[in-house]
């Protein structure tokens, strides 16, 4: 009898740990990329809108975070999320906060966008986005020849968690 649930014992047990570094392993296969998007104050807040004057209820609820293969960057991504959320203002900065689960530890290239996700590996360019005025600020609209946006990084990403942060910028529209 003793000798049967000393049995039954060990194989529970030993279910319970096999359970366990499973539940590890799959959890190490999916790294984090976490980190914050931050829009100076003086460049305002989007519309509710394209030509309204009514600032958005969720000024974050406009960006994504896109993680891409490091070698082809025109391929669709590797993982998208849309779950931006605003975080405390910093100084001179409104913040957004997102976290990303990545495929994998690899050479990635990650990017901040606007409008949704449904267009990558392009990028919407409607003008609500890009160069039309927002709401409040004092450079609330990129002056002419530029347009917001974000520079994309490179990353490494091991078994740890990683933190990248993007600033939106005004950058110089290429001619051609």
């Amino acid at each position: 009898m003793m000798k049967k649930i000393t049995q039954t014992l060990f194989v529970a047990f030993g279910s319970l740990l096999l359970l366990i570094s499973a539940t590890l392993s799959i959890h190490a296969q999916n790294p984090t990329l976490t980190g914050k998007i931050l829009v100076r104050k003086d460049f305002g807040v989007i519309p509710i809108g394209p030509g309204l004057k009514e600032p958005s209820p969720a000024p974050c609820g406009q960006f994504y975070v896109a993680v891409f293969d490091a070698k082809d960057l025109r391929t669709k991504p590797l993982a998208v999320t849309d779950r931006v959320e605003q975080g405390r203002d910093r100084g001179d900065f409104y913040t957004c906060n997102y976290e990303l689960k990545v495929p994998g530890s690899g050479r990635y290239y990650a990017i901040v966008g606007m409008g949704g996700s449904l267009l990558l590996p392009e990028q919407s360019r409607d003008s609500v986005y890009t160069t039309d005025a927002w709401i409040g600020g004092t450079r609330s609209k990129p002056p002419r020849g530029y347009e917001r946006g974000f520079a994309g990084k490179f990353v490494t990403i091991n078994q740890r968690p990683v933190y990248l942060a993007f600033e939106m910028t005004y950058a110089r529209i290429d001619p051609n």
